[in-house]
């Protein structure tokens, strides 16, 4: 999942007024996935995305506001459905990229859902949540991902 999330973080778009001035980080943030923050931190270190250093960090559920200046939210099992629901609620319109591998992820709301692993491993993009977010994909992601219907 961690090459995955490096990949969205160069092949989409984000709003240039979503960062405060031209030292702002690229935000990173893992809401309920502990396990995942020793390998993001290691594949991120020192690594920098659209000419911005990356930051690395972990938000709390309930942290909504703080969640909404990221521009990626990685989402964990260990949040539960209820509140992630309540989190990517608090999120819609917002340019964050939100990315779990919960199943049904999708179907919460949620713009990116990682489905199966290893070689099968696909990915299934909520359309409608990216377009309100205004986060525009490259065309390089399309031959990975398959459309989630509501």
């Amino acid at each position: 999942m961690v090459d995955y999330i490096v990949h969205f973080a160069h092949h989409f778009q984000w709003p240039i007024e979503v960062f405060s001035g031209s030292n702002a980080p690229f935000r990173i943030c893992v809401m309920g996935d502990d396990a995942l923050m020793s390998p993001l931190a290691v594949r991120f270190h020192r690594h920098r995305i659209q000419g911005r250093m990356v930051s690395l960090e972990t938000v709390n559920h309930g942290e909504n506001m703080r969640a909404r200046s990221c521009q990626i939210v990685v989402m964990g099992g260990e949040l539960g459905k209820e509140p992630m629901a309540k989190t990517i609620g608090a999120l819609e319109f917002f340019p964050v990229l939100t990315v779990s591998d919960v199943s049904r992820f999708t179907l919460l709301g949620g713009m990116v859902e990682f489905s199966g692993s290893g070689a099968n491993m696909s990915l299934q993009l909520n359309k409608t949540r990216l377009d309100r977010a205004e986060l525009k994909m490259g065309t390089s992601l399309f031959r990975l991902t398959r459309t989630a219907t509501h």
